[in-house]
């Protein structure tokens, strides 16, 4: 794989700045391949801030297309992908714009490989001309659509159902349509392909960057308590909710100066509430989250629903910062609960452990430094992603797994009201055309 290549690269959602959990995972894929190869990058760009940051992902990139997302026209498309029998996701994502785009740059560059990141995004990876095809589906979305729809009543869990129906089929179509298929942890894969038996689909995880300098310890920074995570997310939001509701009080109790400081951006209007609550602070946007997680003494991560890899989660073990999740949360970690990460579900529980390692100085930091190494050792962005390439390409890889696993992986995680639906399809603002 000395060779420079020619690699397409396709993404819902333009991949930079890394602020979030997908943008994070494209930003990282792409500046590597760029290292190495000629990319191409056509995405779209659901906010009005992403014009500005555009320069620099031409800085990385051969070329760059830019589509504006709007999320009401996306709405629109996705009814009438309704009527068609089509569903919501992929509407929701037909562009011809995009399609014009990848039909042009197909006819002009010879593409070794094209990576799609999402489902929606996979139709226009098969209409380009290229060698190989990878579709990064990340999370397996028909299952959150399925949990969308148990959460349901009526019409709603009618259509949740429907399109967690469409998704599957895409998803297991592609097994076959793709060269390879990636998902990010084991979980999605044993969802994904029951049988075991797809010699297409393997697992690639997120990683981390190691801090330049080291942290203070965790031991020393007094009763403070961080949530890291975008804030108008609906699984983040009913996390916080919950803590605050259930699990803040007999913390206080305990420790009344201690505080609670919600890291994230754009919270809604359900989550500045919170604030109402002695001890609650919310950071909103800010420039460097890292700087915050320093900040905490311990970190939490108490999410009903979680799918895929908790990115945050990984920043905070990294920076040696503990942290207590819910088994939902910690079960794709490649971690060994009680030792790397605390696991609680129960709001009793969840405090108890929470307020071991803010009064325990010794278990603090024995949890804070064993996570900071199990990241270390299974969460290396430049580990990952040398196999992902070799994967993208067809070369011979290491493992077909790349992330074995959690060691927390003994029963599926619990399944928890998330409140009201709100859609992955929801985005806000849009861009200007560039290509």
């Amino acid at each position: 794989m000395n060779s420079k290549r020619n690699i397409l690269y396709l993404a819902h959602r333009l991949p930079y700045p890394p602020n979030k959990g997908d943008r994070i995972r494209t930003y990282h894929q792409i500046k590597y391949l760029a290292e190495r190869h000629r990319v191409w990058c056509a995405c779209f760009s659901d906010e009005l801030e992403d014009a500005r940051h555009i320069t620099k992902l031409r800085e990385m990139c051969e070329n760059v297309a830019v589509v504006p997302w709007n999320r009401g026209r996306a709405m629109i498309r996705s009814a009438m992908g309704l009527l068609r029998g089509m569903g919501l996701t992929l509407a929701a994502y037909h562009d011809a714009r995009m399609h014009r785009i990848v039909s042009e740059w197909s006819n002009r560059v010879s593409f070794d490989a094209t990576i799609a990141f999402s489902a929606c995004m996979g139709p226009y990876a098969l209409e380009a001309r290229t060698a190989r095809r990878l579709l990064d589906l990340c999370d397996v979305d028909s299952q959150k659509w399925v949990e969308y729809a148990e959460m349901r009543r009526g019409p709603a869990s009618w259509l949740c159902q429907r399109e967690a129906r469409h998704l599957r089929a895409f998803e297991e179509a592609s097994l076959g349509r793709f060269d390879a298929v990636t998902v990010i942890t084991n979980r999605e894969r044993n969802q994904l392909d029951l049988a075991g038996s797809s010699q297409r689909l393997h697992v690639v995880g997120n990683g981390v960057t190691p801090p330049t300098y080291a942290a203070r310890a965790a031991s020393t920074l007094g009763s403070r308590i961080g949530f890291v995570g975008a804030m108008d997310y609906p699984p983040n939001v009913e996390a916080v909710k919950w803590f605050v509701s259930n699990v803040w009080h007999r913390i206080r109790e305990k420790l009344p100066l201690a505080q609670f400081v919600i890291i994230g951006r754009n919270p809604t209007n359900v989550v500045r509430r919170l604030v109402r609550t002695p001890g609650v602070e919310i950071s909103g946007t800010v420039a460097d989250v890292s700087a915050l997680i320093r900040e905490c003494r311990v970190i939490v991560a108490p999410l009903r629903i979680a799918r895929g890899l908790q990115n945050k989660v990984l920043e905070a073990m990294a920076l040696g910062r503990p942290v207590v999740a819910t088994t939902s949360t910690a079960y794709s970690l490649d971690a060994e609960a009680g030792r790397d990460i605390v696991v609680a579900d129960q709001s009793v529980d969840f405090a108890a452990k929470t307020l071991q390692l803010l009064t325990d100085d010794a278990l603090c930091d024995e949890v804070a430094e064993a996570g900071r190494t199990c990241v270390e050792q299974h969460h290396s962005w430049r580990r990952i992603l040398r196999e992902y390439e070799r994967i993208l390409l067809g070369a011979p890889t290491e493992s077909n797994v790349l992330v074995s696993g959690s060691t927390i992986q003994r029963a599926p995680p619990p399944r928890r009201p998330l409140g009201p639906l709100v859609s992955g399809l929801a985005s806000r603002g849009a861009g200007r055309f560039v290509s």
